[in-house]
């Protein structure tokens, strides 16, 4: 059974609509922060509460300003997470249920992060317009590398916004420096941490190299902040090593690939969207008999029931998947029909519900 979601699910999502309010931009201030001139946001992909918590001798600084943790939406990874905090809504709203989904309508697969032809794309898929859409264009401004200035995903959570393209972490952060001038609210992204944990996971040398490389720059960053200058640092999920042991190819079992017309969603949680004369109890029931006590097998009405995610709204339905294989410890699932062979080479995983995935940390700087 689907244990019961933390009260603080979800909680990404006030982050910046708080951050606005705190410029003094109608919004909801859940988060009750100060009234400040300048606020910035840096979100860092994939630094988990815990992963940072158990690196503290690479981020001494990070783990010093560290006092408070908050969570991500359900499942917990980049695409869900970075919707919510834009639009400052849950996926019952904003729609963007994960990493992908099937629309079983035309038979046809969406990468919801970056599987997007063009904005155009993106802005028909949109359930809900984004914060930055709601105020005048000057107000909102974002820093990320140049190659996500004009993607699909981009428009879906920062439309409106003026997008400013920087390579270099540093030089990330030199912009927002510079930035500062009046009323006005920056967002920083860094995905470079959430690439290499991918890559070589979060023990490894190479990551826990650049988290310390990160930390050095917001360190320096922060230290003679000007008054009334805001900073909160955050993350969109944590990420969970796992060796290829615990990886499970779904598509060896006959009665999986005889049932099921596509699996979508991430290794850590599959979404799994059933042939129109599969039986749902029968897949459930061997689901459970070969996996119920590595992962839970669930169904979105069950989903909501827990209080992890409203997938029946109109905004989700249409995409929801007919049942989801939640991993536990160190698994995932993988349909090799369907998948790509790069994915099968990843080490750092999210997308499901341990504290690990979805517990992030929320640190305020400067005038915060």
């Amino acid at each position: 059974m689907l244990p019961p979601a933390p009260k603080d699910v979800g909680r990404l999502s006030n982050v910046f609509s708080s951050a606005l309010a705190s410029i003094g931009v109608t919004a909801t201030n859940s988060l009750r922060l100060p009234q400040v001139n300048h606020s910035l946001v840096i979100l860092i992909d994939g630094l988990g509460y815990e992963n940072l918590k158990s690196a503290q001798g690479y981020a001494r600084f990070l783990n010093s300003s560290l006092t408070e943790s908050i969570r991500c939406e359900f499942p917990s990874t980049t695409a869900t997470s970075l919707t919510g905090l834009a639009t400052g809504t849950r996926v019952a709203e904003h729609g963007v249920l994960g990493y992908s989904v099937y629309d079983r309508s035309k038979g046809l697969a969406i990468n919801l992060l970056n599987g997007w032809a063009n904005q155009s794309e993106a802005r028909e898929y949109k359930r809900i317009p984004s914060l930055s859409e709601a105020v005048p264009s000057a107000l909102v401004r974002v820093i990320g590398p140049a190659v996500y200035q004009d993607s699909g995903f981009t428009e879906l959570t920062m439309a409106g916004a003026d997008y400013l393209g920087e390579d270099d972490i540093s030089e990330r952060l030199a912009r927002a420096r510079k930035i500062a001038t009046g009323k006005s609210l920056t967002y920083l992204y860094i995905p470079e941490l959430d690439q290499l944990a991918h890559r070589f996971g979060v023990e490894s040398q190479n990551w826990l190299n650049e988290l310390e490389a990160i930390d050095g720059l917001i360190a320096k960053f922060a230290l003679d902040l000007p008054a009334g200058f805001g900073v909160l640092v955050t993350a969109d999920h944590g990420v969970i090593d796992v060796p290829s042991s615990g990886q499970v190819m779904l598509d060896d079992f006959e009665w999986y690939q005889s049932a099921v017309e596509y699996t979508a969603g991430d290794p850590r949680c599959n979404f799994v969207y059933l042939r129109a004369e599969a039986s749902l109890d029968a897949l459930r029931e061997h689901l459970h008999k070969n996996f119920g006590t590595d992962a839970f097998i669930c169904t979105v009405a069950e989903l909501k029931a827990s209080g992890w995610a409203d997938w029946t709204s109109a905004a989700a339905r249409p995409m929801a998947p007919d049942l989801l294989i939640i991993w536990q410890s160190k698994m995932v699932g993988y349909d090799r029909r369907f998948a790509k062979p790069s994915h099968l080479k990843m080490i750092g995983q999210h997308g499901a519900i341990s504290d690990t995935e979805t517990r992030i940390p929320l640190i305020r700087l400067g005038s915060y």
